[in-house]
């Protein structure tokens, strides 16, 4: 678990990227085909220092085009990890080291090639403490124009590498997780299923991944009835995220082995009495893996049987007094 968590931790290739990658990576024209690596980095830097990090784009169009790389900070939608652009970034220490480049400024990509761009990142000492979600966009025109300009009907493609940097003074992990709410019904029908869900925050300073595991039990007899290990997503710093369920340890997955998510939900023939849901969230700076549990219940009940005998009861009440009233009639 710990190496997988770190691998995640390191290259983040969960759903935020993909996310990022299959939004942005959209050539509406079929002469363009741009691919950016690497798509999704997390860097850790200390205020004073300075370093690089490089960004491979590669074109294989037919046709040369202008690209216009810009920085903008980017927020998740706070269920799935899926990030949504915001407005043009106001760091002012990242720039493009690239000589002939620079953030902004289009630059022309003849076809079949590529070029490698260069974010020289350098916080002064004095630069906030924080986690920043970025994404360096970098948006294709045909060359076309003189002028690239954004507001015209030009046909155009873009790509996105996504970049977490921190800025913090050491390089510790400083992520901490807590259960935000488990959504879950207090009664159901017996002859329904128990479904739930669980939001977990990071209210630390810089993006961690979640472990742990969620168990179902039964309030009378104690019997674990179904158990998910916790899939390892990376939640960014004041950020929320939906965890989500395997039935398989992380830990024993392969490196290019399918993965195959489990709904957090129960449904047997019939259920009846309480259930308990225990939720054991974790995360990569803990040495015990556990910071917090949660427990809840649910009370399963046979409504359908009961609303159908007191329909029952209704309609022969109903009947009787239908009845009644009838020999009463006859008897005068």
């Amino acid at each position: 678990m710990k190496k997988l968590i770190l691998s995640l931790l390191v290259s983040i290739p969960i759903s935020l990227t993909l996310a990022s990658t299959q939004a942005l990576a959209q050539a509406l024209d079929p002469d363009f085909s741009l691919t950016v690596f690497p798509p999704t980095v997390y860097l850790t830097i200390k205020p004073g220092s300075s370093m690089t990090h490089r960004i491979l784009l590669k074109y294989d169009g037919k046709i040369a085009v202008k690209i216009n790389p810009e920085l903008v900070d980017f927020a998740t939608d706070g269920l799935t990890g899926l990030p949504i652009l915001q407005k043009p970034s106001k760091l002012g220490y990242i720039k493009l080291q690239n000589p002939d480049k620079q953030l902004g400024t289009p630059f022309l990509l003849k076809p079949n090639s590529q070029v490698e761009l260069i974010l020289k990142i350098d916080p002064p000492l004095h630069a906030k403490r924080a986690e920043y979600p970025l994404t360096l966009l970098l948006t294709a025109v045909p060359d076309t124009t003189v002028i690239f300009d954004g507001s015209s009907a030009q046909t155009s493609g873009a790509v996105a590498s996504n970049v977490i940097l921190s800025v913090q003074d050491d390089y510790d992990n400083q992520g901490e997780l807590e259960i935000d709410h488990l959504k879950l019904p207090k009664i159901v029908d017996s002859f329904a299923s128990i479904k739930f869900s669980t939001l977990v925050k990071n209210t630390g300073r810089n993006a961690v991944a979640v472990g742990g595991k969620i168990q179902l039990r039964h309030g009378w007899s104690g019997k674990e009835l179904k158990k998910w290990f916790i899939y390892p997503d990376v939640v960014l710093a004041e950020n929320t995220r939906q965890l989500r369920g395997l039935l398989q340890d992380p830990d024993a997955l392969e490196p290019n082995q399918e993965i195959t998510f489990e709904e957090l939900s129960y449904k047997p023939p019939f259920l009846i009495g309480p259930y308990e849901v225990i939720v054991d969230v974790g995360s990569a700076n803990q040495a015990d893996n556990v910071i917090q549990q949660r427990t809840q219940q649910v009370i399963a009940l046979p409504l359908s049987v009961i609303g159908l005998l007191g329909l029952g009861l209704i309609l022969y009440l109903a009947y009787y007094r239908l009845e009644g009233k009838k020999l009463q009639q006859k008897q005068y």
